[in-house]
């Protein structure tokens, strides 16, 4: 072993950092055994960093070994293992080995995209970063990281300053015309969006050449270049995207978003008070033939507004420019007949948007409640959880991160060993167990949080995804390859054979997502084979149905929302959001262009949670309306499996159908619902 560097180990050599960091690396343990002098000396980097030799300079444990030189001398990358490829075959930067011919086909064989990313060429006048995304070249050394992995960042920026010895800082870069002869256009201002990628620039397109004097030289105006996804805001300082057009709120600073949706008065839901302008835009009733013009072409003012009003208005009514019209006060809308009003049923009309979990109609208005266990906000429509703050849980390379939905606090909950990947994962609300799939062995592991405890649950299998019957005390999984779903019991411990069921095969092209509702003995999942589709089949497979075949591309991540009773998904292939009530009714599709490589999601309140593999974090949105992207986590890996453990354990007595939930359903081994 390379003495400066490696320690000596029984299976061979390992990294010094690897020496008393509280993992087992060395088949005997030895390197966590205070026979080496390291073990009394405290790290001046903590528990969960380590030092480059010779300086202060501290990195993260998941940083050595990375392939990525993060100490100046690359102290961390030597003594690493190597494990080359075969022939004919080529290393990904998870140091996977795949087909060579399988390079650039369009789908993710390497599991980090690091096979797809490096296929189109960057356009002139950007540099590609080492995870595989483009940026401009601007905004390398702009001391921000415009690559996820900080590679536009490097030591050698300090070479890079100006003579005033400082960096431009701006997000939104100024430059000379013609600065990137890229898209037959001159570009003279970008910027880049880190969290999703997208890319927007300001754009002179060429255009033929006018006849100008001195006294009138032409100027050209520059215009917002957008995603396929997206609209310019007539101002031309951003994009929103198309679904947020003429949606009720002014996503654009300017509000052109809003503009000309003459369409909005007609919109279920808004009250016979609103007057429609000549040119496009509502206008309160109250506001026409006042004597002042509010509508942008007058047509609110003059034409028959001396005419008085006559008519038998069941409510009031106003003047205008057609002559006397009825209207009717807010929570209503005028009938027919044009004289009598009709309540307006805002929980059918508003849908989603009116209360986040129960509506109860009222005569010219509404109300909303909240499900057992939430509080209702001070605004009267949203529900939140009460007790303890809720958790998600995140899976990210070979550890479980604890993130606090208020508060944002982090914690490592657990940590596989350093070469392993946590893939899919689940909880078990009752012992308090993680489960987890583990691509390297082909298992399924768990370890309690209570005591720290591991296990093996079962070996030879593999999976795109686990869950938990908390009820029932089983987990189930899917297995894409071979077209099954199968269950084994959570108390199985692995004694050297499989001892699992097949709960379904035969008729499933490639399952991947699996969710379940343990209350009601059902399970969800999703097939990305050659027809896509979202299923619903009862926990022992015996009765099984589609609930949407239409408008997919590849659903590979789900979610269940039972307050509000629908299905969510994320379809990696339409980079889009979805979402369905569970008997495959009132679809709803959100096309945002953020949506990129979805593995696992999760809901909560109000809030949409997912991981996001191309740009290694996990970001929220609204359920809803799919606005308020937040990026929550980012890091130097992948992020997998994530999971919303629920609050409190119900009562099965009173509350369930799943027909386990009581002495193991009389069975003596594996007990599969059938409510």
């Amino acid at each position: 072993c390379a003495a400066s560097r490696q320690a000596a180990c029984s299976a061979g050599c390992i990294p010094i950092p690897w020496l008393c960091d509280g993992e087992r690396q060395c088949p005997d343990g030895t390197d966590e055994q205070c026979v080496y002098e390291c073990c009394f000396v405290p790290s001046v980097c903590g528990s969960k960093k380590v030092q480059c030799p010779g300086t202060h300079h501290c990195i993260p444990h998941w940083e050595l070994c990375d392939r990525h030189q993060d100490c100046e001398d690359g102290w961390d990358e030597e003594g690493c293992p190597h494990q080359p490829c075969l022939p004919g075959q080529w290393q990904c930067r998870n140091r996977v080995c795949i087909m060579a011919e399988w390079k650039c086909n369009g789908i993710d064989d390497c599991g980090d995209s690091s096979d797809e990313d490096i296929c189109a060429p960057c356009p002139p006048g950007m540099v590609r970063c080492d995870e595989g995304k483009c940026i401009l070249e601007s905004l390398m050394c702009n001391d921000e990281d415009d690559c996820l992995d900080g590679t536009d960042e490097p030591s050698t920026c300090g070479e890079m300053r100006g003579g005033a010895g400082h960096r431009k800082r701006s997000r939104f870069m100024r430059q000379p015309c013609n600065c990137l002869p890229a898209y037959s256009c001159q570009v003279c201002s970008a910027r880049v969006d880190i969290h999703s990628g997208d890319l927007y620039w300001l754009a002179l397109p060429p255009t033929p050449p006018l006849p100008t004097s001195p006294a009138h030289p032409r100027t050209p105006v520059p215009r917002l270049s957008c995603p396929r996804t997206h609209v310019p805001c007539r101002d031309g300082t951003e994009c929103v995207a198309q679904e947020y057009m003429c949606d009720g709120e002014k996503d654009c600073a300017d509000g052109s978003d809003e503009d000309g949706c003459a369409q909005l008065c007609d919109t279920p839901g808004r009250s016979g008070s609103s007057y429609p302008c000549g040119l496009g835009g509502c206008l309160n009733a109250s506001l026409v033939c006042d004597g002042r013009q509010d509508c942008t072409d007058g047509s609110d003012e003059a034409g028959n507004c001396s005419v008085s009003c006559q008519q038998s208005c069941a409510h009031l009514c106003y003047p205008s420019p057609q002559g006397p019209r009825c209207w009717c006060d807010r929570g209503y809308q005028l009938a027919e007949d044009g004289l009598s009003c009709m309540d307006i049923n805002e929980c059918t009309e508003k849908g989603e948007g009116a209360c986040s979990q129960i509506c109860l109609n009222t005569p010219g208005s509404y109300s909303c409640g909240c499900l057992p266990g939430y509080l209702l906000e001070p605004d009267g429509h949203i529900c939140k959880l009460t007790g303890p703050e809720p958790i998600l849980l995140v899976a990210v390379q070979s550890e479980v991160l604890s993130y606090g939905l208020r508060s944002g606090r982090e914690e490592v909950l657990l940590a596989a060993d350093k070469d392993r990947v946590i893939f899919s994962l689940d909880y078990d609300l009752v012992e308090r167990k993680v489960f987890w799939m583990d691509l390297a062995t082909e298992s399924i592991r768990w370890q309690d949080l209570n005591s720290g405890k591991k296990g093996t649950l079962v070996k030879g299998v593999r999976s795109d995804c686990i869950a938990v019957d908390w009820l029932g005390r089983n987990l189930y999984w899917t297995d894409g390859a071979a077209g099954q779903v199968l269950a084994t019991h959570l108390g199985a411990a692995w004694r050297g054979t499989p001892e699992y069921t097949v709960v379904m095969d035969g008729d499933l092209d490639q399952p991947h997502s699996l969710v379940l509702q343990p209350l009601a003995g059902l399970l969800y999942w999703s097939e990305v084979g050659k027809q896509p589709r979202l299923m619903e089949a009862t926990m022992d497979g015996s009765r099984w149905h589609e609930l949407l075949a239409q408008g997919l591309g590849w659903p590979t991540a789900l979610a269940l929302d039972l307050p509000t009773w629908r299905i969510f998904w994320l379809d990696e292939k339409l980079g889009s959001v979805g979402s369905a009530r569970l008997d495959g009714t009132s679809v709803k599709v959100l096309r945002l262009g953020w949506v990129q490589s979805p593995f696992a999601a999760a809901v909560c309140e109000g809030q949409l949670y997912w991981s996001e593999r191309k740009a290694w974090s996990v970001q929220k949105l609204d359920k809803t309306s799919g606005k308020n992207r937040t990026v929550l986590l980012k890091r130097h890996g992948q992020p997998h499996g994530l999971q919303v453990p629920s609050q409190g354990i119900p009562k099965p007595c009173c509350t369930s159908t799943n027909s386990c939930a009581k002495n193991n359903g009389g069975c003596a081994q594996l007990c599969l619902p059938n409510p």
